[in-house]
C-alpha cells in the first residue's frame, strides 16, 4: 500500500521538532527527525525521502549549506524551510535553491499540511515519470539490439528470445501500472494541482506514444517472434492504454 510520503524533519528546537513530527505522523506520513544539518545530510545519503523540512538557524546549516548540498546528493528532493528568524538574505537565497516553501514560525497548521501534500505529490510525480522514462529508454535499446541480432541471423526465435522480450515488456507494463496507481492516489489527495496530471501532461503523453509505438512494432514483428505470451502482453498493453 502506498504511504502518504516519507519526510525528514531537521530542527534543533526539540519542542517544535517532536510536535511537528507527531502531527505529520497523525496525517499518515512517515517522519524521521534529526537535530542538525550534518545528521540530515547523512540520512539523505542513505535513505530515500519524499520531502525535507529544514530549520534555517540550526547547527551546520550556515548560509543554507544543507539545502545546497542536498541538491547534489538527492537531486529533485523538495525542501520546505521553516524559520523563526527570517531575513531578506535567506529569502533571496531560498529562491535560488530547490525550495518548495519558505514558512515562518509559528507555522499555521493548514498551510503546513497543504505545502507538505503539494511538495510530496509533485516529487512523486517526478520520480515515477523519470523511472518510467528510464524503463522505456532501456526497453528501446534492448529491443533494437535483439532485433539487430535477429536480422543478422545471430539470434534464433525460441524460448531464450521469448523470455527476454517478455521480461522487457513486463517492465513497460510495470511502468504504466505505476503511473495509473500514482494518478489515482493523487486524484484522491484533494490537491487542486501538482507537477502535472501524470498521464495528461506533455511528458505523460510522450510516454503513452512510446508505448503505442511498442505495440505497433510488436504487431509488425509478430511473424519473427511467434509467441502466445508476447501476444497476451501486447493485448494487456493495449488495454492499459485504452483505459488511461
Amino acid at each position: 500500500m502506498m504511504t502518504r510520503g516519507r519526510i525528514l524533519l531537521a530542527d534543533d528546537e526539540e519542542t517544535f521538532l517532536h510536535a511537528t513530527a507527531d502531527l505529520l505522523r497523525r496525517e499518515g506520513y512517515e517522519c524521521e527527525t534529526v537535530p542538525d544539518a550534518p545528521s540530515a545530510l547523512a540520512k539523505v545519503k542513505t535513505s530515500p525521502y519524499d520531502l525535507l523540512i529544514s530549520d534555517l538557524e540550526m547547527p551546520g546549516n550556515e548560509n543554507l549549506a544543507l539545502i545546497r548540498e542536498v541538491g547534489d546528493v538527492a537531486g529533485g528532493l523538495p525542501v520546505i524551510i521553516i524559520t523563526g528568524f527570517p531575513s531578506t538574505t535567506s529569502a533571496i537565497a531560498a529562491i535560488e535553491l530547490p525550495v518548495s516553501a519558505y514558512l515562518l514560525k509559528p507555522v499555521a497548521l493548514p498551510e503546513l499540511l497543504d505545502r507538505v501534500a503539494s511538495a510530496v505529490a509533485r516529487f512523486r510525480s517526478y520520480q515515477v515519470m523519470r523511472r518510467t522514462e528510464d524503463r522505456l529508454r532501456q526497453w528501446n535499446a534492448d529491443f533494437e539490439r535483439i532485433s539487430s541480432l535477429q536480422a543478422d541471423g545471430a539470434a534464433k526465435p525460441g524460448k531464450e528470445v521469448d523470455a527476454f522480450l517478455a521480461l522487457t515488456l513486463r517492465n513497460v507494463m510495470g511502468s504504466l501500472s505505476d503511473l495509473q496507481q500514482l494518478g489515482r492516489a493523487l486524484a484522491n489527495s484533494n490537491q487542486a494541482e501538482h507537477a502535472c496530471q501524470i498521464l495528461n501532461c506533455p511528458r505523460g503523453t510522450q510516454l503513452q506514444e512510446a508505448v503505442r509505438e511498442t505495440v505497433r512494432v510488436l504487431e509488425e514483428t509478430k511473424s519473427a517472434f511467434k509467441s502466445k505470451t508476447l501476444g497476451d502482453l501486447r493485448h494487456k498493453l493495449e488495454l492499459l492504454l485504452d483505459h488511461n
